[in-house]
């Protein structure tokens, strides 16, 4: 299956364009991979490729250093709101299922 050019995970970009995009300097975003911030794709060669989603990434990095949290702070961060997304993404589903189950219930009864 091909990925589409709209897909937001889809590494694309290299570290010199990621650096004019975000403003973050290529070392800058280098380091933010040696500890663990970021995880760009890599292409066969093993270039760096960065994603609109690590593009995104990469302005909430600059955000919360620029807020004075330091690195470890920012990846307990990170950690706690993509859970929280995956929780919210559950609670969503759980949601739609709970509605749809009462429907049936409410038919089965009448």
């Amino acid at each position: 299956m091909r990925a589409s050019l709209g897909d937001r995970a889809l590494p694309k970009y290299s570290i010199a364009v990621a650096s004019d995009l975000t403003g973050a300097p290529q070392q800058q975003l280098r380091r933010m991979e040696e500890s663990g911030l970021l995880t760009p794709g890599r292409t066969d060669g093993n270039t760096r490729r960065y994603s609109d989603e690590d593009v995104a990434r990469i302005a909430e990095i600059g955000d919360l250093a620029e807020s004075g949290v330091n690195a470890e702070g920012i990846r307990q961060i990170l950690v706690l709101r993509d859970e929280l997304a995956v929780l919210r993404e559950a609670n969503e589903r759980l949601r739609a299922e709970n509605v749809e189950f009462r429907r049936r219930l409410s038919e089965a009864q009448n």
